[in-house]
């Protein structure tokens, strides 16, 4: 069963060569994107030398060379805005375990906590989690630049609006809650000589 299954994908990639050499490496491209979470710099230079030999169906028109990606997800090269993939399930599970082990490494509470907060979360269904202090304060970095309730409230309605109407977690550290001015990170902190 197996031997007839990779046949069969064999033939279906071939036929998809055949019929649209663009359509076969656009897919190849994709199926890059969500296993592979980085290429090594050998199968890049490999990607590279074969998309640029004369007898590939693809040049000229297909080219391949390294790119920086701006902070905004814009290569270098073409301009394309480039969407991150979700996460495929083993890196999903990397990240979890990730971030357990670093709580854990804070303290044996911090851990416990952090996973019964992921299992709450969990059981609720929620779509989205926000941070909200970092949006808040995303491009805050200018003079007079502050906590901005606007920016949170704006993403929470589009994130409604993307979700058909379910509201998305809002997660703060206390201090936003109770305090009565809410810091401002963005300014810098005068620390009184007393505490230097």
């Amino acid at each position: 069963e197996a031997a007839e299954a990779a046949e069969a994908a064999e033939a279906e990639e071939a036929a998809l060569l055949a019929a649209s050499p663009d359509g076969w490496l656009r897919s190849i491209l994709d199926e890059l994107q969500q296993s592979v979470e980085e290429l090594s710099p050998a199968s890049a230079r490999r990607l590279r030398a074969e998309l640029a030999r004369d007898h590939t169906p693809f040049a000229p028109a297909w080219r391949a060379s390294f790119a920086d990606v701006t902070a905004h997800g814009v290569c270098g090269v073409c301009g394309a805005d480039l969407s991150a993939g979700p996460l495929v399930p083993a890196q999903r599970a990397r990240l979890r375990e990730g971030l357990l082990a670093a709580a854990a490494a804070r303290g044996p509470l911090h851990g416990l906590a952090l996973r019964a907060f992921g299992e709450w979360v969990s059981r609720r269904g929620y779509k989205y989690v926000v941070d909200g202090a970092n949006v808040a304060y995303r491009n805050q970095n200018y003079d007079g630049g502050r906590f901005s309730l606007e920016q949170v409230g704006l993403l929470l309605d589009e994130l409604r609006r993307r979700s058909g109407g379910a509201s998305p977690l809002l997660v703060l550290p206390k201090v936003y809650l109770t305090a009565r001015l809410v810091p401002n990170h963005t300014q810098p902190r005068v620390v009184p000589s007393k505490e230097r």
